[in-house]
């Protein structure tokens, strides 16, 4: 694993982003995306390709801005974890994507085994308890 220097943390989740080929997985709990355009349009453009893109967010949580973004988003109670990978390239964050200057520890899997080890993780804890949720409901609860 690498660890990225905080000023190059959503830089590389974005540039994950751009460049999956098949899908995208995006696990923050707590999310604000008010202002965050760049990060916004490389999600949505990701969507527009053909590009799978799920989103999951914790259950009953505020989740501004997501309800801009063509993905499917789902809910998971007492969602922690934060994580974003595609068909090739993961990245683990201690930071929720809120769009603050915050200092998180941000580090890439850089082998096989442990990119395995984390689809691995999310298909046990997190993916079984998701449920999708209607944006049209993101809408008027936020």
């Amino acid at each position: 694993m690498t660890i990225l220097n905080p000023l190059e943390n959503i830089t590389s989740i974005i540039s994950l982003i751009e460049n999956a080929k098949k899908f995208v997985v995006i696990v923050s709990p707590y999310n604000d995306l008010t202002g965050w355009e760049k990060l916004k349009n490389a999600i949505n453009k990701a969507s527009q390709k053909k590009i799978d893109v799920f989103y999951y967010v914790r259950e009953g949580e505020g989740s501004k801005g997501i309800e801009e973004l063509n993905v499917k988003i789902y809910e998971v109670p007492m969602l922690h974890a934060k994580m974003f990978f595609t068909e090739s390239k993961a990245i683990i964050s201690s930071g929720n994507l809120t769009n603050r200057p915050d200092i998180n520890l941000v580090y890439v899997l850089n082998n096989m085994e442990e990119y395995k080890e984390l689809i691995s993780f999310f298909e046990l804890y997190i993916k079984p308890l998701a449920k999708p949720i209607d944006k049209l409901s993101l809408r008027i609860a936020f």
